[in-house]
């Protein structure tokens, strides 16, 4: 009794699955018909057996089914050009157009500091004074010999003609030599005292009052910034793009908000062999005192670059070969090899037998083959627009028929 409840179930299970799929599956009718479903239980559930059929039968049933007819319909795009290598950006850094670090000639102790911090300063300015009084008194005592050299050899020339004329030149020789000891006493002395070599800005003072220095020894660094000379490396791929001359645009990385204009006033005369870089110094305006040096900055450079075909992305194929694109002339499509060289987010620079103005295939590419002809996507729309047109300017033409004329 069990196995027969069971067989039972079993039955009705499978006949409730032969109708879902009747019913649900578009070749169930037919499929449940081959395992001997009855019609009359496939039309009780609103499936005839005949139905997958008669839709098979039906005109037009498969229409978007079957390949398109005729050449194959694309969509083409206009070849443009486009430019790489065009744009140079690096980051460079900034120092005053003349800097100088200024030690003493000769070794003393500082009597006196003349300079502040960021003081302006005129070439020749006093900075700092050593002690000299030791060379004070040497001055005055070449002037002394001077002054007796110089009485001694007026006596001389009073009583030429009773004295040699060896006597003579000997006093004239001592007068020139204290007339050097003088030169050379005042020289000494001025060495003591410190002086800007150029004019600028002095910078911190590194030393105090009663300091011993030598010539060795910074005193301060006078930086001349009216303008900046900004040093930067570029990729040796451009070092043929340059010359001396060429505007740059420098943007203070503190300061991105303002740009400064300057030019390349120098070119270094090799490539570093490390890096594969070349180093360029470009000058700007620092009228406004705003920049410092030592400063970072991003410098941009416009270059001509080199300029290839641009086209649509694609519109790039690929195979065996290598890339290729379908170039379209006289409604035909030819193969026109291609070679990459730089991507972008909205076209592909390449290099290839192909010019500006042309027209390419980036749509419909599947059924392309070299020589073929093709049909443009949207031209028989205006085709049959155009033939409407015309109809209608026809029916305007028409003469029209005489009122109460024979039908």
């Amino acid at each position: 009794m069990r196995l027969f409840v069971q067989l039972l179930t079993g039955v009705i299970v499978l006949a409730i699955g032969l109708l879902a799929l009747a019913y649900a599956l578009p070749g169930g009718p037919e499929i449940a018909r081959k395992i001997g479903v009855p019609d009359s239980i496939l039309v009780a559930i609103g499936r005839p057996a005949s139905d997958h059929s008669e839709k098979a039968q039906a005109p037009g049933a498969n229409a978007g089914r079957r390949g398109p007819q005729g050449p194959p319909v694309v969509v083409v795009a206009v070849v443009e050009e486009g430019r790489v290598n065009d744009r140079l950006s690096a980051i460079g850094d900034g120092d005053a157009i003349r800097s100088v670090d200024v030690t003493p000639l000769v070794s003393g102790q500082i009597s006196e500091i003349l300079v502040k911090p960021g003081q302006k300063l005129a070439a020749g300015d006093v900075i700092a004074r050593l002690d000299n009084a030791v060379e004070k008194i040497a001055l005055e005592r070449s002037k002394v010999a001077l002054q007796s050299a110089a009485d001694k050899l007026t006596r001389n020339e009073g009583l030429k003609k009773i004295i040699s004329q060896a006597d003579l030149q000997d006093a004239q020789t001592t007068v020139e030599t204290a007339r050097l000891a003088v030169a050379e006493a005042e020289l000494n002395l001025d060495r003591r005292t410190i002086r800007a070599p150029i004019a600028g800005i002095a910078g911190i003072v590194n030393v105090d009052a009663g300091d011993y220095v030598t010539v060795s020894s910074t005193i301060v660094t006078i930086d001349d910034r009216s303008k900046l000379l900004v040093d930067f490396w570029v990729p040796e791929r451009f070092s043929p793009l340059l010359a001396e001359g060429q505007m740059i645009e420098a943007t203070a990385i503190a300061r991105p908000d303002k740009s400064h204009q300057g030019r390349i006033v120098a070119i270094d005369n090799r490539i570093d062999a490390a890096s594969r870089t070349m180093r360029i110094q470009a000058e700007i305006g620092n009228e406004d005192d705003s920049l410092r040096a030592g400063q970072g900055f991003e410098v941009a450079l416009a270059l001509p670059g080199d300029r290839y075909p641009s086209v649509n992305p694609l519109a790039i194929q690929w195979d065996s070969q290598g890339a290729f694109v379908w170039r379209l002339k006289d409604m035909k499509v030819e193969r026109v090899s291609v070679k990459v060289i730089a991507r972008n987010p909205d076209s592909v620079l390449v290099s290839g037998e192909l010019e500006k103005g042309q027209q390419i295939v980036v749509e419909g590419l599947q059924r392309l083959r070299n020589g073929i002809e093709v049909k443009l996507f949207g031209s028989e729309p205006k085709k049959a627009e155009a033939d409407k047109t015309a109809s209608a300017a026809e029916k305007v033409k028409a003469p029209a028929t005489p009122k109460g004329a024979a039908q």
